[in-house]
């Protein structure tokens, strides 16, 4: 798979694909991604939607999981996509603070939602309570690798942990998990 970046992909294809499938069916206009680090994945999803399209893009360089040389491309792509006629906006800063959240609120209701930041669990939680209620369909991504916890920058990804805990309470979820992955894809289809 090839990335707009040009680095190796943060996504398996087969699961992104089928996320993608699945914004397409469901006719997603407005898309929101919490931790687009290089954009790769805001890039392929907002590419699949209807030119003219929103698309909104937070990610924090240089914190845990974003890195500074990540702004770089997130900008090209943001300005790429404006070039194809979507309507972008991106925000450098913590998805956890007021102003950020402020912001995105702005936009109104959402199509869709796909959180990819801070993986630790609190961090992971306070994305949910925060951009869930502002998306018709929430994504996780890195919902699997229970008792691996692969090690990303020396911390365990908790995503896993987080998705479980809320998987009962929510009222239609779907999962795309490829055979062997350690990644995948949880979309909530109602809360």
């Amino acid at each position: 798979m090839k990335t707009f970046s040009g680095r190796k992909p943060s996504q398996n294809e087969q699961e992104l694909t089928a996320f993608i499938d699945l914004l397409r069916e469901r006719n997603v206009t407005s898309y929101l991604e919490i931790g687009a680090r290089h954009g790769d994945t805001f890039f392929d999803v907002m590419c699949s939607l209807p030119p003219g399209s929103l698309g909104v893009a937070v990610d924090y360089p240089g914190a845990l999981w974003g890195t500074k040389k990540s702004e770089h491309h997130l900008i090209k792509v943001c300005q790429e996509l404006t070039n194809k006629g979507y309507v972008i906006a991106r925000y450098f800063a913590n998805s956890t603070h007021p102003a950020t959240i402020k912001a995105v609120q702005s936009y109104g209701q959402f199509g869709a939602a796909l959180i990819d930041g801070d993986h630790t669990y609190m961090g992971v939680k306070k994305d949910w309570v925060n951009y869930s209620p502002l998306a018709s369909l929430v994504a996780l991504h890195d919902i699997v690798g229970h008792e691996q916890h692969e090690k990303v920058y020396g911390k365990a990804v908790e995503v896993p942990r987080f998705w479980d805990e809320i998987k009962p309470s929510l009222g239609e979820y779907v999962e795309f998990i490829s055979e062997g992955s350690q990644m995948g894809i949880g979309v909530c289809l109602s809360q």
